[in-house]
């Protein structure tokens, strides 16, 4: 946020019109000056993407942000906040925090669950005394404890990072760091490929994945780090389905890849937003079946781990998935002996959130979660002053925390809204239904 910027460089995809604009008024911040970006692809595709997005911009299409609905760590931390000022009404405070559009449908239960949480601890917590923030004195809550006052200055807030965890062999040699974010989404056995090893996952605890090399030579998961996984918007993929099908568009990014949309035509088709186009190929790997929904990779990983799951039941062969923002692939080594019923039953909406339940590792990712939200709800405190605390602690501590929810308060709200944000932060549930 200062002005003496003339242009912006934008390395790769932006993944969305919102974000390029958001980057290139970097440059040129001061009233009545103009904005200037300036796109450089990294791959040959991405010149679509650019193409798509100025078209995007220029029709007014700027992605939505949906708004959060009821997010109980964040309640909860703000009435810590309310508190330190000055003691308060309960139904005073609660007008107050109804009139914001996340808790304008709060209902009757989620408060109450919401001022026993921060008095008792919950149903869970009621024997622990640093989770009995608040008391009822004349009808006010009210919170007078200079400890607990001091640790929830240094914890407010609600940004929250991916954290790296250590991957080594289980005879203890170390190989590296990777982001928790990927190896949560793997199960036990899970081939994956890293420092240029075919590896598989043993287990992984206290920050530490345990891996042996892989049983078998064939593909594996290949590590996405935050910085490249970002989605590709619904609003820039359906500028980028009317981009390549408008083969009298003039712009020179068209131009330039038209060559490419030649081969592609000729081999096969162009994926468009109104049908699915689907390829496949034999190679000595074995068959692979590409899927081009137009999505964005987060869609295109959930419904990819969804329609191997459900091919695969009833059968001992092995479906491995890669995906971009583009679509996904299925590969299976021996074959996967498909014919259009088989598809379509693949891609059936019925018991679609049993099903991606079932076929994802959903119970770490609920727990990785859960730490992120148990953070600012206040149920840990990160650091103190001149004393950080290590992340292995930090993942212990919510760890135990999440098991003792999940043993002695499985109706803990907490819990309900980890499974909540997994479906709508990891799988975007929404646009994958619509997909």
């Amino acid at each position: 946020d200062f002005s003496p910027g003339d242009q912006v460089i934008q390395v790769g995809s932006p993944k969305g019109g919102a974000r390029l604009a958001q980057r290139a008024g970097r440059s040129g911040h001061q009233p009545g000056k103009p904005s200037r970006v300036l796109c450089v692809p990294t791959h040959a595709f991405e010149l679509i993407e650019f193409d798509a997005a100025r078209e995007a911009l220029a029709r007014g299409e700027i992605e939505s942000r949906t708004p959060l609905a009821k997010p109980l760590d964040v309640l909860v931390q703000h009435l810590v906040t309310c508190l330190i000022g000055a003691p308060i009404r309960p139904d005073d405070l609660r007008r107050e925090i109804q009139t914001s559009h996340a808790y304008r449908d709060l209902s009757d239960e989620e408060w109450d669950w919401a001022l026993g949480f921060i008095t008792t601890g919950g149903q869970a917590l009621k024997n622990y005394p640093q989770y009995h923030k608040a008391c009822f004195e004349n009808k006010c809550l009210k919170l007078d404890d200079k400890k607990l006052i001091q640790q929830h200055r240094l914890s407010i807030g609600t940004i929250t990072g991916d954290r790296s965890v250590s991957v080594q062999f289980l005879g203890g040699k170390r190989l590296g760091t990777i982001e928790e974010s990927f190896i949560t989404r793997l199960k036990p056995g899970s081939p994956f490929i890293f420092g240029g090893r075919h590896l598989e996952l043993v287990r992984f605890h206290k920050q530490t994945a345990s891996v042996r090399k892989a049983t078998k030579s064939h593909r594996g998961h290949v590590p996405i780090w935050n910085g490249g996984k970002m989605p590709l918007s619904s609003e820039l993929s359906h500028a980028i389905s009317r981009c390549l099908h408008d083969s009298g568009s003039a712009s020179a990014e068209r131009l330039a890849l038209e060559p490419i949309l030649a081969i592609q035509r000729s081999k096969s088709a162009l994926p468009s937003d109104d049908t699915l186009l689907v390829e496949f190929t034999r190679t000595r790997e074995g068959e692979h079946l590409f899927f081009y929904p137009l999505a964005g990779r987060l869609v295109h990983e959930g419904l990819g781990s969804l329609v191997a799951w459900r091919l695969g039941q009833g059968s001992k062969e092995t479906i491995h998935i890669t995906q971009n923002d583009y679509g996904f692939s299925l590969t299976a080594r021996r074959g996967l002996s498909l014919d259009l019923g088989k598809l379509t039953q693949a891609f059936d909406s019925n018991n679609l959130l049993d099903d991606l339940m079932a076929c994802m590792n959903t119970a770490e990712l609920a727990r990785r979660q859960f730490r992120e939200i148990a953070r600012v709800a206040g149920l840990i405190v990160p650091d103190f002053p001149g004393r950080q605390k290590v992340k292995r602690d930090l993942q212990t501590s919510t760890s135990l925390l999440f098991e003792v929810f999940q043993r002695y308060d499985s109706g803990n709200l907490l819990l309900l809204q980890s499974q909540r944000e997994i479906l709508s932060k990891q799988f975007e549930i929404n646009r994958l239904e619509q997909v």
